[in-house]
């Protein structure tokens, strides 16, 4: 494989490469974009701003809860199921969305080392010392492998990989597209499609729709309530706000209609709000609420539907033993 025929790491001899600077905070957390939200009627605030650093680990925590299902059985699923994607792409790059510490990617990675040997895997992630953690994590196991981390969003990152030669397999594992909303969806699919070339492949990781005692258990733990509260901590200190967290509930609820999970934050007194940095300020009537998050829950055939738009067959699909979590193998047409 080469990037901007030169090669990537491989190609230099090096095993570890990392390209970019740290995506700037005014490009992820634009205050145009919140008064815009904010404004909306229902409001809502985007799930980026979860993921401040307490609230990055409230949420490694929620993946160790046993109602928090979500990431330990995509585990499972990768564990058993790794060495059988392989085989069906043969030998590709691995291109990584949203990275994070790869910790699961570890099981995919080996399976590729183990079937085919030398892999070169690029990991997209929007923060350098996220993708140094990555790349410790994975160099740690295994030494058949190049690695090459791009520090930016979801789409800087596929535009880089464009150069890229040879076959590629795409993923985006942790149900990181069921965040997504519409146009947001819309946007990634484009520049995945964009990215790949025919006979490429995309590996999707995606929860299922399911019962709503299940669904509703994962996302109200005494953790999801307090990752949930730390967004308006978040909005305190970036935005110098006045929120007062002792004034909102948390709300989430299965909204079977659009076959998804939504969390909210409730006022539980009439309020006024003040975001002195962005100038603005908004009024909460008492039991207003604002969203933060939804979260897809999908139906396989409806998917694949949809990806089917963007030219993405789909290929082969893999779950649980209890049908909660799916890992989907899509191909390029």
């Amino acid at each position: 494989m080469a990037r901007n025929h030169t090669g990537p790491a491989a190609a230099t001899g090096n095993k570890y490469e990392i390209i970019g600077a740290d995506v700037p905070d005014e490009t992820l957390f634009r205050g145009d974009l919140l008064v815009a939200s904010l404004s909306e009627s229902p409001r809502s605030v985007n799930s980026i701003y979860y993921y401040d650093d307490t609230g990055s680990l409230l949420f490694e925590r929620l993946c160790k809860e046993e109602t928090y299902y979500l990431f330990r059985t995509e585990r499972e699923i990768l564990a058993e199921y790794s060495k059988t994607i392989a085989g069906i792409t043969g030998p590709v790059s691995l291109i990584e969305l949203g990275s994070g510490n790869a910790e699961k990617t570890t099981l995919l990675i080996d399976a590729y080392v183990e079937t085919h040997g030398l892999t070169f895997y690029a990991a997209v992630d929007i923060n350098r010392s996220i993708l140094e953690r990555a790349a410790e994590n994975i160099l740690s196991v295994s030494s058949d492998l190049n690695f090459l981390g791009v520090v930016g969003t979801y789409q800087t990152g596929l535009a880089e990989i464009t150069s890229l030669v040879g076959p590629k397999l795409l993923f985006c594992l942790g149900s990181t597209i069921g965040n997504m909303h519409d146009d947001e969806l819309d946007n990634l699919l484009r520049s995945a499609r964009s990215a790949l070339s025919p006979g490429d492949y995309f590996l999707v990781g995606i929860d299922l729709d399911k019962e709503t005692e299940i669904l509703e258990a994962a996302y109200n733990s005494q953790t999801a309530i307090l990752t949930n509260l730390c967004v308006l901590q978040h909005l305190n200190w970036r935005f110098s706000g006045d929120f007062d967290l002792f004034h909102f509930r948390h709300v989430a609820f299965h909204n079977k209609s659009l076959h998804r999970m939504e969390s909210h934050l409730e006022a539980m007194r009439a309020q006024s709000i003040n975001l002195q940095r962005l100038k603005f300020s908004f009024h909460l009537e008492e039991g207003e609420m604002i969203r933060t998050e939804i979260m897809r829950k999908v139906q396989i055939n409806e998917f694949n539907d949809l990806f089917f738009d963007y030219e993405f067959l789909n290929v082969k699909y893999w779950t649980d033993r209890n049908q909660k979590y799916a890992l989907i193998l899509f191909k390029v047409s």
